[in-house]
């Protein structure tokens, strides 16, 4: 593709460096200022506030559709394979033939 050569030419690469360089400096500035540091901890505070109004209004949705949250499926999910082992164990052991069937028990035949 045109676009990857004209990448790979050293000189386009030394300026995509030194823009690199030049953003990684303007941002260490921004970080480094306490007003900027304090309006992006306030946004994800915000942010993780939202997400968790968000979350309980989705969980009371749910509850009032009668519909079951994904954690509950997974918990369901997980109880259906622990019954299904269950299961397949029960029915090896019961199309297993018995000792005393093929005569290795006391009394059997030899």
């Amino acid at each position: 593709m045109l676009f990857d050569e004209v990448l790979k030419n050293p000189v386009v690469k030394k300026a995509i460096a030194a823009g690199e360089e030049q953003a990684g400096k303007v941002v260490g500035k921004l970080l480094s200022s306490d007003a900027v540091a304090t309006g992006i901890s306030n946004l994800l505070s915000a942010a993780s506030a939202a997400r968790a109004t968000f979350d309980a209004g989705v969980q009371t949705a749910l509850k009032a559709a009668n519909l079951p949250s994904a954690g509950e499926v997974q918990a369901l999910k997980q109880k259906i394979e622990e019954l299904e082992a269950l299961i397949d164990d029960l029915s090896a052991r019961v199309d297993a033939p018995d000792e005393r069937e093929r005569g290795g028990g006391a009394g059997g035949e030899p």
